[in-house]
């Protein structure tokens, strides 16, 4: 493999205790080099979002993944995709409030598949082997408490491998 500056790398965590420990790091590795004689010269933060509105269209960045109950899921059924972003919201919660930090369940709302005739069927190369997964825009609605634990944590499964992240389009 031959990487070649400039790299961007984008990390997304709900945790801001760890976000706030990766970018005090960063900014102490600012103009130094690092791995593969490559040197950190930019750190942009976003601003955090608060999602305030019961509805909000997201835009997935790059992939998500969303696992049925039996193979991953494209853009094609809404009640299927609905039912796995569920799922995936209650097994995060779970996991996080017993292994991570604890959360107010109260966090927890079904979300509301509104509008997913944006999202388009993907398939991404994922450890030697092919993945389906979705991308494009999706509005869901739900709890703010919600809709805001989805933008934090991500979208479906494999968030800590890169899929996932949302980009708030429009607060409806």
């Amino acid at each position: 493999m031959i990487i070649r500056p400039p790299v961007f790398m984008t990390f997304s965590t709900g945790l801001f205790d760890l976000m706030t420990h990766v970018c005090n790091r960063a900014i102490v590795m600012k103009d130094k080099d690092t791995v593969l004689g490559l040197n950190l010269d930019q750190i942009q933060l976003l601003p955090n979002k608060k999602i305030r509105s019961n509805a909000v269209k997201f835009q997935v960045v790059g992939h998500a993944v969303l696992r049925g109950r039996d193979d991953y899921l494209d853009n094609t059924d809404a009640s299927q995709i609905e039912e796995a972003i569920n799922t995936h919201l209650q097994t995060k919660l779970s996991f996080l409030n017993q292994k991570i930090t604890p959360l107010n369940n109260s966090v927890y709302s079904p979300i509301k598949v509104i509008e997913y005739r944006e999202l388009a069927k993907g398939v991404c190369q994922h450890y030697g082997g092919k993945i389906t997964s979705i991308r494009g825009n999706i509005t869901l609605a739900g709890y703010p408490a919600s809709l805001q634990f989805l933008y934090d944590y991500g979208l479906g499964v494999r968030t800590g491998q890169g899929f996932g992240l949302l980009e708030v389009v429009k607060q409806l």
